[in-house]
Formats: C-alpha cells, structure tokens, sequence
C-alpha cells in the first residue's frame, strides 16, 4: 500500500512534520500522520478513502504554494519525491495568487550546493546530522513560511558524512556541488561498485554520461553500510579526470623524459628488468605495491615477481613491525558491533579512518554501549569515550594481568577489565589503524587475543590500506629466503617493479624508499598519476586504470570478497594493471598467465593456500627511535585517487594540516609554534616523547620536520 510521505525515513526519527502521510483512522476525529500514530489492536486504517486522498491533497497544495515552479533546471529533476507526489496528489490550479517567498542560499562548503527555496520543511537533513552524523550541523529558525534550515554552528558542513544529506533530501534544497549541471538524472547509466578507500567495502552506485562519472552515490546493505556512505567513497571520483592524470607511458632516456607508445615502453621495461635479472637470477628484483590494488592485481603481481626468480615482494610500505602477520579479521559484522555492549578500541581514530564502523560504535553507544579508546592523544568522537592517553601495548598488558588479577592497575584499567568479564561474548577489542606504525604490533595482536580467550569477546582488526585482507589471501609476501619492504630499502636493490607507489605517502620512511629507488639501476612504476618525486627515481612509467575504471575484488576486514566491474573505460592508452603485468609476464615467456577476464585471475588467487603462521613473540620490543611519532595521513589523501579530488581537498577535512605534542617534547625537538607549513598544537596531555601528525601533505621530511 503506497502512502506518499517526505519527512519519513527509515533509518531516522520519527518527526510528522511534512503531514503528507496523512490517513483516515476510524474513530479519530481527524486524519492522522501514518508514520507516528500507534497501531493498535482492531484499528481500522483506510489510506484510500475520501478523507485521507482530500487531506493528502491539501497538504500538497501547502507544499506547492511557496515551492518554486523550476524544475527544469533542478539537479533533483527526474528523480524528486515532490515531483512524483505532486503528480497523484497536486492540483493544476494553485489558490494561491500571492507572491512566493524566497530563501537566501547558504555556502556550505565545496561539497554540498544549496537552492533553500525549494526547501519544504521537512528536516531530514536536520535529524540526519543529529542521529546518523553525530554532530548537529544544521537547524530550523523561524516559524511558519519564514522557517528556513541553516548552518548554526559554522558556515560550513564538516561532517565526514555530510553528502549523505544530498540523498535524504527528497528534493532539491540540497544537492550535489560538484555534480551540479552535469547531466540529468535519466541520462545516467548506473552501475554497482565498491568503495576502495577504507578496508570495510561499502557498496556503491556509480553512474555516467558518455563513459565519464558523474555522480556517485549509496547501494544499500544493511550488513556493511545501510544506506550512508563517507564523503570520501561519495566524492574521490572527481579526481579521476584530474589533469596530473597518466594517459601515455613514458621512458626516461638520457635523463629526459619521452612520451612513447605502449609497445616501445614495455620493449623498455623488458630490457631493463631482463639485465638486471640475467645478472643476478631475479635475486637482486624486488617488487612492491600498494594494498589499495585489487585482488587480481595483486595476484598477478606477486606471482610474475616469484616467477621471475625473486623472492623479494611485499605490500606493507607503512608497518613498522614486520616479523608478526597481523591479518585484518573480525568475529563479528558491523551490524552486530552496533548491539554490543561494551568497546575497547586501540590505537585508530575511525571516525576519519572508517566513518561507516564509527556510525555503528555511534550506534553502540546510543543503544547504552560502552566505549573506551587508548590513544597517544584524545580525538574528537562524536560519542562519549572513555578516552586514555597511553602507550597501547603496555596499557592493553596491564589489562591482561588486570584479567588475572584484579589488585593490578589504575582505574581505567581496572574498569576495562571489568567490563570485559561483565559483558564477555557481548564485548569487542578492536585493534585501530595506528597499529601498522607500531613496533610492538605483533605483541599487540597477540595480547589482544590473549584477552579475547581469557573473557570470550570479540576481536576486530583493521588496516589502514583499503585491501590488506586481498594481499594476504594472494600472498603478497617475501618467499622464505626473500626480504621483506623494510629489508628491500634498507639494502637497495638493482630493480624495482612498483604498481601504484607513491612514497612520499605510501612508506613509513619516505625518504629512505627515494634514496634506495634513486640507487637502483632500473625502476619500473605502474601509476595513474604524475608525481614529481616517481620522475626523479623512475627509468619506465606505465599508466594504469584507477579503481573504478576496472574490474575487480575486494575483502573486507571481515573476510567478505566483493567483486565489481569497470564502471567506466578507460581512455585509449590506458591499461588495467593486471593486463600491463600480463603482457610482461608474455614478454618473459612465463607460463600461467593466460588469463582473460579479472574473474580467472580471482577464482585462482582465492583457490591458493597462503601460510600465515608466525612465531608467538610475546615480548615488549624497544623502538631505536627516541621520539614515538603517529603519522596519520588525512583520510583526503589516503590514495592517489583522493589525493588528486581537488573539491575533497578543499573541504575542512581535507584541509586538516596538524602537529600535536606536549610542552617537553616540542621543547626537547626543538619546534617552533609552527614547522615550516604545518601547525604545531600542544597537547600537555599527551605522554613526554610521542608526537601525532594529522596531515594531508607529504611525509617528506624536509617539507614537515623530522620528528624522529
């Protein structure tokens, strides 16, 4: 049974302010609101009748009486609940011959473009920031025809879910600033797709005009995402056309660059990787990638490395703990994180790192949760946390021998422990991003199951790259006498293969990787992006597809594969990265690359057996570093892809640019209030000697200070 309404949404509150769903109820004296009236035993409902179709109708003539007749040139056109109400509903003939109101519009920043005539009230983007978003962005001033929504608290939208009030909003008020004439929405061809920038895989809708992305926007799951995805997911496409975009292979000939065809630069990278492998086997080949690849690429890239006699690949260019495998994984999805009853998160800020798992420890803490987080410094939740400023693997042993006896300890401790006996299989410990930068990860981890085994409760792990879950399951790892990532650059080899590495972003110590790719003899980089810094070291550059121009799997941290198809093609000279491999492995003769579609390549990566097992080292190590440094590279730059969106890095998130420390530290490293073009804050709350960097730039040390 259809009954028209707007304010109604199934994931928010409740408000019956638009009236549109009004029914006749036998017995009330008065149509009543479908979506907050009680269903009561023998209520008779009739949806139908002359008093609720009359009714529905005069509330749709209040609707229309200010809303602005132009349709034709609203972005909603095509796809507006108004639109579709008002043709069962409206009348032809207004009563209304007054003039119109008219709203001034609001900047809300980069993302989001406002048309506040067309609003109607009915505050779902209001209840949307207060109930989903965690932070109440907009409101309602005024009374009658003078109410409007606006931002009260700044001038623009922050929140890391903002593009989400775009969908809830069921007409035209708010709509999409970089889609914004683009094209109309009956003209978009829609395709489903994953999200690639975190290592949850939300599901998305990606749709274009004239093979060109125009839009993305949410595929509902109610396993992973709902129906919300990140600024993030939603936005990053508008990079893609960027104009440092790679669109022809280019070979360094002389210390110059030259623009060749496909043919001459393979030719090129065969000949330079085949001297180097004649003269030393493939031992002296090592081969390094990035865990944002798909599956298949990822496949196919370990697999020609090993096949041409080197042991030497890896994906970890940002873990400082190498000797201990920690595998993302969880023991429950996000929606049963949302109903558990206590959280300890360690060492991850999710609300930029994975904003749809910290919608659900929002969730968590709504429905009466616990949550408590050990960090180097305090973030900015947008629920209450029980935060503490620790080292995590002392705190996290202190927990452990708390567990065992309850004498040990300071209070905070004491009161985790307490809540993991009290809530035991309704508990989670959840292992943060901020993991892979420490030394002692593998004791971590291994603390960390301890715990889950001492108190019944639930394990997550995440990674800071969007697919580690993909390189694991395709053994992207050194063979047992190879090196591994820290290895390959502290002892710099004669070759480099490198798909989708950009080190001054990608690796721990950036200028370590440089210096070790500037020594070798060749390197071969499979990117999609220009970068001044792979021009330096590079001798081939071959342009790849980015995420959304190929096809594709992706597993989650919680082990669910997903995969999708190119939404887009890509221009002439460009190739899918599993292709590009392809044909060097034909180059090479190997034999096992006779692959078609991404889909084989798949069904053989997942069909391996892949020994993860490593020795339980359950000892503290000392990191050789005097200052602990965090890095956490604004999540606007986590990929190549973001990094080159130019309305995401002009949005407040992608602009965050920060150094935190207490007085001792900054006055033992001697910082001035600001390094160069970073802004330094202090935080006397933070432990003497640990440093947190929030930053979208670089992490080459002359742009931001060697902290370490």
């Amino acid at each position: 049974i259809d009954v028209p309404r707007f304010c109604y949404h199934k994931h928010l509150s409740i408000a019956a302010n638009c009236r549109m769903c009004l029914v006749e109820v036998e017995g009330a004296a008065k149509p009543q609101p479908a979506c907050s009236t009680p269903v009561n035993e023998g209520m008779k409902i009739y949806t139908k009748s002359d008093i609720a179709i009359n009714a529905q109708k005069s509330v749709m003539e209040m609707l229309l009486i200010n809303h602005p007749l132009d349709c034709p040139i609203c972005d909603q056109g095509g796809e507006c609940e108004l639109q579709d109400v008002a043709v069962q509903y409206g009348s032809g003939i207004s009563h209304f011959s007054e003039g119109k109101r008219t709203v001034t519009n609001k900047n809300l920043g980069p993302l989001i473009q406002t048309d506040m005539t067309r609003c109607i009230h009915c505050s779902r983007c209001v209840r949307f920031g207060q109930e989903i978003a965690g932070i109440q962005e907009l409101g309602m001033t005024g009374r009658g025809e003078h109410m409007e929504v606006e931002a009260f608290i700044s001038t623009t939208i922050d929140s890391e879910l903002s593009g989400n009030m775009i969908d809830v909003c069921p007409v035209g008020a708010l709509t999409s600033k970089p889609f914004r004439y683009q094209a109309r929405s009956w003209q978009l061809k829609s395709k489903p797709s994953i999200a690639r920038h975190d290592c949850l895989g939300s599901n998305l809708i990606v749709q274009n005009y004239k093979n060109e992305i125009k839009r993305v926007v949410a595929l509902e799951n109610e396993n992973i995402n709902q129906t919300w995805i990140s600024d993030r997911d939603r936005f990053s496409y508008t990079g893609i056309n960027s104009e440092k975009r790679l669109i022809k292979p280019k070979i360094k000939v002389s210390g110059q660059w030259q623009t060749v065809d496909w043919d001459v630069a393979l030719e090129f990278a065969f000949k330079g990787l085949s001297a180097v492998i004649t003269k030393t086997q493939g031992k002296q080949l090592a081969g390094l990638t990035s865990a944002n690849a798909t599956l298949e690429e990822l496949f196919v890239f370990q697999k020609l490395l090993k096949k041409l006699g080197s042991a030497n690949v890896d994906f970890r260019l940002n873990t400082a703990d190498l000797e201990t495998i920690v595998p993302p994984q969880a023991t429950i999805n996000l929606s049963q994180l949302a109903t558990q009853k206590y959280t300890l998160l360690l060492g991850g800020n999710p609300r930029l790192e994975q904003p749809m798992l910290n919608h659900r420890l929002r969730q968590q803490v709504l429905n009466g949760g616990v949550c408590d987080a050990i960090n180097i410094t305090n973030f900015d939740f947008n629920y209450q946390v029980n935060q503490q400023i620790a080292k995590v693997e002392t705190e996290l042993l202190a927990i452990l021998e708390a567990l065992k006896s309850d004498k040990n300890g300071n209070e905070f401790v004491k009161n985790s422990a307490k809540q993991l006996l009290k809530n035991k299989e309704e508990s989670v410990l959840i292992l943060g991003s901020h993991l892979g930068q420490n030394i002692n990860a593998g004791f971590i981890y291994q603390t960390a199951q301890e715990i889950c085994q001492l108190t019944g409760a639930n394990l997550i792990v995440l990674s800071e790259e969007s697919n580690v879950a993909s390189a694991l399951v395709a053994n992207v790892l050194p063979e047992k006498n190879g090196l591994n990532a820290i290895e390959m650059l502290d002892n710099p080899q004669n070759a480099y293969l490198l798909l989708d590495v950009y080190p001054d972003y990608d690796c721990l110590d950036a200028q370590k990787a440089i210096d070790a790719f500037k020594k070798s003899e060749f390197v071969c980089c499979l990117n999609a992006y220009q970068n001044e810094i792979v021009d330096e070291y590079a001798d081939v550059i071959l342009p790849i597809s980015t995420f959304l121009e190929t096809a594709g799997s992706h597993i989650n941290f919680a082990g669910e594969l997903q995969s999708f198809q190119s939404s887009v093609t890509t221009q002439k000279d460009i190739k899918p990265a599993w292709k590009v491999l392809k044909v060097i492995a034909d180059k090479f003769e190997l034999t096992g690359f006779d692959w078609v579609t991404a889909n084989q390549i798949r069904d053989e990566a997942i069909t391996q057996t892949v020994d993860l097992k490593t020795k339980p080292n359950l000892t503290l190590n000392k990191s050789n570093q005097e200052i602990e440094v965090v890095w956490q590279i604004s999540p606007y730059a986590k990929d190549s892809v973001c990094r080159h969106s130019q309305d995401l890095q002009a949005s407040s998130i992608g602009q965050i640019n920060e150094v935190r420390m207490n007085q001792i530290t900054a006055e033992k490293i001697a910082v001035a209030k600001k390094y160069k073009n970073i802004e330094l804050k202090i935080d006397n709350t933070m432990l003497d000697n640990t440093v947190f960097v929030l930053t979208h730039q670089s992490k080459l040390l002359d742009k931001v200070g060697n902290f370490s």
